[in-house]
């Protein structure tokens, strides 16, 4: 099974990465998956210190720049040939992991994203309202990712929809499963 990359952001997830990490622990425990978790830190946060070490991550101290480039940054740290960006929402399955992995190892496919199950009209309208994109988690190829150029550094909350986006828009094969 080849290594993959969970990255998070210390800065996006916020008061919600204690449970992002508990979340991600029954992934982390299988032994038939072979993961890291990095975490890119812009805080300077002494706490993550500590939690980063109780959950097993690895801290990446990054500028406090935009997400697209933090994650960049993280990406050249990690050593996975696939890279996982979680959406702090659906609850990654161990079971669509390993079968995502298998897709990307034999290159049937080259991105997977997990959407989110589509929220009505109200939520869609709360949702721009307070500019924030709808939260896919994406998992892609290290290939694929280099060959885009990774995240647009410029980007902050749109960074992984542009990704994805970009995926798309040079024909790598994406196929998108909903949670």
């Amino acid at each position: 099974m080849i290594v993959c990359s969970i990255l998070l952001d210390a800065r996006a997830s916020g008061a919600g990465l204690p449970r992002r990490l508990a979340a991600l622990r029954p992934l982390r425990q299988r032994r038939d998956l072979r993961l890291e978790l990095l975490l890119a830190d812009d805080t300077g946060d002494q706490r993550l210190i500590r939690m980063a070490s109780r959950h097993e991550v690895r801290l990446v101290t990054t500028e406090g720049t935009p997400l697209g480039d933090r994650l960049n940054t993280a990406v050249a740290h990690s050593q996975g040939q696939v890279l996982l960006f979680p959406a702090p929402g659906p609850l990654i399955s161990p079971g669509w992991l390993v079968d995502t992995l298998a897709d990307i190892e034999r290159h049937a496919q080259d991105a997977v994203v997990l959407t989110a199950l589509r929220p009505n009209r109200l939520m869609l309208l709360w949702q721009r309202l307070r500019h924030q994109p709808l939260a896919d988690t994406l998992c892609v190829s290290r290939a694929w990712f280099e060959r885009i150029g990774g995240c647009d550094p410029s980007l902050d909350t749109e960074a992984l929809p542009d990704l994805i986006a970009r995926l798309h828009a040079c024909q790598a094969r994406v196929t998108a499963v909903e949670a």
